[in-house]
């Protein structure tokens, strides 16, 4: 049936059939109300697509339902899709292709593969990280396409209380971006992350003092004669005796986790450096580390005479190729939080994290007016990387740094004159 004007009178008006009901509003043809034999009213907008015959394919989008939509806002919504089949657009192809388009959770799975391909081990599970406890919560639901600059901007400002990591989820999503556009899920050169303004971050320079080396070298005797309490954040709170971690309770700490937080000391690498170091990466002949597999690439890296000779003191395993065994046969230590935490809680050094070990150990030799480059060959950085391939020819100032700097180092770290043992 047709109808002048369709108004709310008219729609309330309308019975249920046997079968669907229509009803069409003159004024603007192809505006319409569907009544299903059970009596649920919503709004339509029905339309030709040219091209496939005489007179096209019919389509027909629901607007929303009646009592959801008033008939004025129905009539708006008709108009504007109205208006897009007049420009050529087919509205009903556009919303079923809109419906099938994946979210961002769903792609989120294609581009965290790409991540583990292509990133680095370390690299790829902070984004895995990053992606779970922020991404999925806060995006994972909706559509690739549909995700704004307000959107992520909203939850980039949700984590303003730690701004490094609410940066770090925004290069996340800049990279995600970019590769949904390559993979043909996003049109346009538009990266809704990029117009993201970022948090400033305070670049972090903790070096230890020479009374700092000296209390964290007892604190790892200690750790390996007599043990360590737990720190504060590893303590149980079980009310059972017999499983409670009190702050009491020593504890004596693996003598490979122990001599990875010396090595880490002695040679200012990179955890991840030390704790996948290899037996066959430890040039003891002519002093080099030659590493394989670090955050620059390849590496080649002084070994200095305290370093080595404390190498030297660590037993091997047949079967394993690492310096510092993990559990498990022929696999390498996975982590040192625990006793990290315990030791430098025990060395009165609770803000002081890991990675600052390898800053102090660049700190000194340049408070001791060595140059930037030598400081630079030390630590592998990637801007000498282009020199690395000749280390072992002409880098014999950098490798006398090494000896000098491990060895005052060792010396503070040393408790033998003090102990007597």
């Amino acid at each position: 049936m047709t109808i002048s004007r369709i108004t709310k009178r008219a729609v309330d008006a309308l019975r249920p059939s046997t079968t669907d009901l229509f009803m069409w509003d003159e004024e603007v043809r192809g505006f319409g109300v569907l009544v299903t034999p059970r009596g649920h009213k919503s709004y339509v907008v029905q339309y030709r697509v040219p091209g496939a015959g005489r007179r096209g394919h019919a389509r027909r989008i629901v607007l929303g339902n009646h009592g959801v939509l008033t008939a004025e806002e129905a009539r708006r919504l008709a108009r504007r899709e109205l208006g897009k089949v007049a420009q050529g657009a087919n509205p009903a192809a556009d919303r079923t292709a809109r419906r099938a388009a994946p979210t961002v959770g769903e792609f989120g799975v294609a581009f965290l593969d790409e991540v583990r391909a292509r990133r680095k081990a370390s690299t790829a599970k902070e984004y895995c990280r990053l992606w779970e406890k922020h991404v999925v919560t806060g995006l994972g639901s909706k559509q690739v396409a549909d995700v704004t600059t307000v959107d992520i901007r909203r939850l980039h400002r949700s984590l303003k209380d730690v701004p490094y990591i609410a940066n770090r989820l925004v290069a996340l999503l800049g990279a995600f971006f970019t590769f949904a556009r390559q993979e043909g899920a996003l049109k346009g050169n538009d990266n809704p992350a990029r117009a993201v303004d970022l948090y400033p971050e305070e670049a972090r320079e903790r070096f230890l003092t020479p009374d700092e080396f000296r209390r964290l070298g007892e604190a790892l005797t200690r750790a390996e004669r007599e043990g360590l309490t737990p720190a504060p954040k590893y303590r149980s709170t079980s009310r059972r005796p017999e499983t409670a971690k009190h702050a009491d309770t020593l504890i004596k700490a693996n003598q490979f986790s122990v001599a990875a937080i010396r090595l880490l000391i002695l040679t200012g690498c990179r955890e991840g450096e030390i704790l996948s170091l290899r037996w066959d990466a430890v040039d003891f002949e002519r002093g080099y580390l030659r590493l394989t597999d670090t955050k620059t690439g390849r590496s080649v890296r002084p070994l200095s005479q305290s370093a080595a000779e404390f190498l030297e003191t660590l037993p091997r395993f047949d079967g394993n190729p690492f310096v510092l065994p993990g559990l498990n046969a022929g696999e390498h230590l996975k982590e040192i939080k625990r006793v990290w935490y315990a030791v430098r809680h025990a060395a009165g050094l609770d803000e002081v994290r890991l990675h600052d070990l390898r800053h102090s150990f660049a700190s000194v030799p340049a408070s001791s007016g060595e140059s930037l480059l030598i400081v630079r060959a030390l630590l592998g950085h990637k801007r000498a990387s282009t020199t690395e391939r000749y280390a072992h020819l002409g880098d014999d100032p950098v490798k006398r740094a090494a000896d000098r700097t491990a060895l005052r180092i060792a010396t503070w770290l040393s408790t033998k004159d003090r102990d007597g043992g």
